[in-house]
C-alpha cells in the first residue's frame, strides 16, 4: 500500500492498539526490509515486483533479506488480509489493491532460489490458510479474478499449486484440518472451489494456459486427500479432467505455447490414469467415455514432443493401451467401447497418429481387446449359462446366476438361502470379511457398487477364453489338478501354471482382505484331490477400482478343451461337479497408501 493511497482508509476507524501496529508496521518493518533487498511489495496500484532474482548476488540477497525480515513481513501481509482485503465494509478498489500487493510477493514461493523461504511458508499455517482463503475468494467473489488476456496478472493458483509441490518435493505433511478451515470443514465446498477455479479458467475466450496447468495439478494434489477426493469425483472431476484434455488437444498452438499446452495435457491425463482407477472403477470409465476420452487421447501426439516431464509423456498411452483395456473384462466397458472403436475408424479420427508410435501401439491394444471380447456380448443373455455358488462353505450349492441373494454389506458374497448366510456370519469368515470391506462404504460415505449379473456372466467367458488360449499347454501337463492364476489388470493378462504350488501366490496379496479369498482358494486346491473329475482350478484378479477383484473357480477340464463355438456357456441341466465361482472385493486401504504421505496428511 503506498502513501498516496492512505488517504482512502480511514485510521479513525483504528482502535489505539490497532493504530500503534499499523503505525509499527509502516514505519518499522516494512522500512527495514526494503533497505535489505527489492521492493517487497507491489504498489498499490498493481503494478508488479521487479524480480531479477536470476542473478546470483540478488537472489542470495533477497533470501537473507526474507529470512532475515520474515517475521515482520509475515505481520504485514496478515494484517493486509484481515484488516482490508476480507472486510467488506473497505473501498474495494483498497481491498483488491491490497490483495494483488500480497499476491505479488507470495509470488516468490515459485522461484526455487529462495526455497528456504518458500518452505517456511508451506509449514505456516496461518499463511497457508491466508494463500487458500485468497484462492476461495477468487471463486466467491468474481471481482477478486485475476485472469488477464496478457496474462500478466500474479494467479492465486500459481501461488497454491507451488505450495502443494514444494510440499511433496520435501515430503512435508501438510495440516489439511488447517487448509480446510478456509472452506469451513466442508470438503464438498472445497472439491466445488477447485472444480469452479477450473471451470472459470477453460470457458474464457483467451486461454490462461498456466493457470489451467495450475488447476489441474491442485486438482490432482487435492485428490491425495480421501475425503477430498470423495468430493471431487462426486462432483464431476473426472468428466473435468476429460474436458480440459479434449480441449487442449482440440487447438493448433504456436510454438512458445507449446510446452505450456503439454503440460496442461500432461497433467489432466495424469490425473484420469490414477482417478479412473479409483473407487469402482467402472463409473468413472463409462464418464470419461462419455466426454470424448478416446478422440481427445488420439489426438495428443502433436503435443508429446513439447511434455516437460518424461514419465508425463506416457500418461496418454497407458490410460488408451494399457488401463482401457484392462476393464475390457466387464460387458459394461465393451460395449461402448465398440460404440466408439467403430465410430473412430468410420471418420477416420485415428488417421494422424503415427504407425509404430507408443500412441498407435496403444490404440492396436485396445482395439484388438475390444475386437476380442465384443463377440461375448452375443451371448451372454441366453438363459442358465453362468453358475455361482455359496458363500458358506458348509454348503457350496451352486445355482444360476441371479438365484442366490446378495449380501448387502459387502456386496460381493452370495447365498443360497437365508440359513446359510447367517451360518456362515455366525460360524464362518464371512462376518470378519464383510466388516473389513465395509470400512471401505463408511470411508467412501457408501460408493461402493456390485458387479452386475449381465458383467459377471461376461466375466465367466473372458475367463474361460484366456484358459482356451493354453489348451495345448493344459492338454500336454495331463493333469487331474491344474491350478492356473490369471491377472488381468495393465493391458495384458499375465498366467502362471503352478500345480505344484512353488509360488503360492504368483501375484501377490496385496491387502489384508484378501486373505480370506487366499484362504478359500488354498481349500478349494485341498478338496479338489477328491474330485473323480479332472479341474482347471483358477484365481483370477481383475481391476476394481481402489481394490482389485478376485474370482475363484473351479471348471471341468471338459469344458476347457472343447471347442471355442460353445463361448464359454452352457445349460444348468449340462453342468458337471464340481463346479465353483465366487467373487470377493477388498477394502481398498492399500490404493490409499500409493499416494504421497505428504499431500494424504
Amino acid at each position: 500500500m503506498t502513501p498516496e493511497r492512505n488517504d482512502e482508509f480511514d485510521l479513525a476507524q483504528l482502535d489505539s492498539a490497532e493504530f500503534l501496529l499499523f503505525q509499527d508496521l509502516i514505519n518499522g518493518a516494512i522500512r527495514r526490509s526494503i533497505k535489505s533487498f527489492i521492493p517487497l511489495v507491489a504498489r498499490a496500484s498493481g503494478g508488479s515486483i521487479p524480480i531479477w532474482i536470476a542473478h546470483p548476488e540478488i537472489s542470495e540477497k533477497l533470501l537473507k533479506g526474507l529470512m532475515d525480515h520474515w517475521n515482520d513481513i509475515r505481520q504485514w501481509i496478515l494484517f493486509l488480509h484481515q484488516e482490508i482485503i476480507i472486510q467488506t465494509n473497505v473501498d474495494f478498489d483498497l481491498r483488491l489493491d491490497c490483495k494483488k500487493s500480497v499476491l505479488e510477493f507470495l509470488g516468490l514461493v515459485r522461484d526455487r532460489l529462495v526455497m528456504p523461504w518458500s518452505q517456511l511458508i508451506t509449514t505456516d499455517l496461518e499463511m497457508m490458510w491466508l494463500i487458500c482463503d485468497l484462492w476461495y475468494l477468487e471463486t466467491k467473489d468474481s471481482r477478486f479474478f485475476t485472469w488477464s488476456s496478457d496474462g500478466t496478472n500474479q494467479r492465486e493458483s500459481a501461488v497454491l499449486n507451488s505450495c502443494f509441490l514444494i510440499a511433496h518435493e520435501v515430503r512435508i505433511t501438510l495440516d489439511w484440518a488447517n487448509i480446510l478451515h478456509s472452506f469451513h470443514n466442508d470438503t464438498e465446498l472445497l472439491a466445488s472451489a477447485a472444480l469452479g477455479h477450473l471451470d472459470r479458467e477453460i470457458s474464457q475466450g483467451t486461454l490462461d494456459l498456466n493457470c489451467i496447468g495450475w488447476d489441474t495439478h491442485i486438482i490432482s494434489a487435492l485428490s491425495f486427500r480421501e475425503n477430498i477426493r470423495l468430493a471431487l469425483l462426486r462432483q464431476g472431476a473426472i468428466k473435468a479432467a476429460a474436458d480440459v484434455l479434449a480441449l487442449i488437444v482440440s487447438k493448433h498452438w504456436s510454438a512458445d505455447k507449446r510446452v505450456v499446452a503439454a503440460r496442461c495435457m500432461v497433467n489432466a491425463a495424469t490425473f484420469l490414469r490414477v482417478r479412473l482407477d479409483d473407487l469402482d472403477g467402472i463409473p468413472f470409465i463409462l464418464q470419461a467415455l462419455d466426454s470424448a476420452l478416446i478422440p481427445s487421447l488420439l489426438k495428443c501426439e502433436p503435443l508429446l514432443p513439447f511434455a516437460d516431464n518424461p514419465a508425463g509423456s506416457h500418461q496418454p498411452a497407458i490410460v488408451l493401451g494399457d488401463l482401457l483395456p484392462s476393464y475390457t473384462v466387464y460387458r459394461s466397458v465393451v460395449r461402448p467401447l465398440s460404440f466408439i472403436i467403430d465410430d473412430v475408424e468410420k471418420t477416420r479420427a485415428d488417421a494422424k497418429v503415427i504407425k509404430g508410435g507408443q500412441l498407435h501401439e496403444a490404440w492396436m491394444r485396445l482395439k484388438q481387446a475390444v475386437a476380442e471380447r465384443r463377440k461375448f456380448m452375443k451371448h451372454d443373455i441366453a438363459e442358465g449359462h453362468h453358475i455361482q455358488t455359496c458363500q458358506n462353505d458348509k454348503c457350496g450349492r451352486a445355482g444360476e446366476t441371479g438365484t442366490f441373494k446378495r449380501c448387502g454389506g459387502c456386496l460381493h458374497a452370495f447365498y443360497c438361502s437365508k440359513a446359510c448366510q447367517r451360518y456362515d456370519w455366525g460360524y464362518g469368515k464371512h462376518r470378519f470379511y464383510c466388516k473389513m470391506v465395509h470400512q471401505r462404504c463408511d470411508r467412501t460415505k457408501g460408493q461402493v457398487s456390485a458387479v452386475c449379473t449381465k458383467d459377471l456372466r461376461f466375466l465367466d467367458q473372458v475367463i474361460i477364453s484366456e484358459l482356451r488360449k493354453h489348451r495345448d499347454r493344459i492338454r500336454e501337463h495331463d493333469l487331474k489338478i491344474n491350478v492356473i492364476e490369471l491377472n488381468f489388470l495393465g493391458g495384458s493378462v499375465g498366467i502362471t501354471f503352478d500345480s505344484k504350488r512353488v509360488d503360492p501366490n504368483p501375484f501377490k496379496l496385496k491387502c489384508a482382505c484378501e486373505k480370506f479369498a487366499n484362504a478359500r482358494w488354498n481349500k478349494m486346491i485341498g478338496k479338489a484331490r477328491d474330485a473323480t473329475e479332472s479341474l482347471v482350478l483358477v484365481r483370477a484378479f481383475i481391476p476394481g477400482g481402489m481394490s482389485r477383484k478376485i474370482i475363484l473357480q473351479a471348471i471341468p477340464l471338459k469344458r476347457i478343451l472343447e471347442g471355442e463355438h460353445n463361448h464359454g456357456y452352457y445349460r444348468w441341466a449340462d453342468r458337471i461337479e464340481p463346479d465353483i465361482n465366487l467373487i470377493y472385493t477388498c477394502c481398498g486401504q492399500e490404493s490409499v497408501k500409493k499416494d504421497p504421505e505428504g499431500l494424504r496428511g
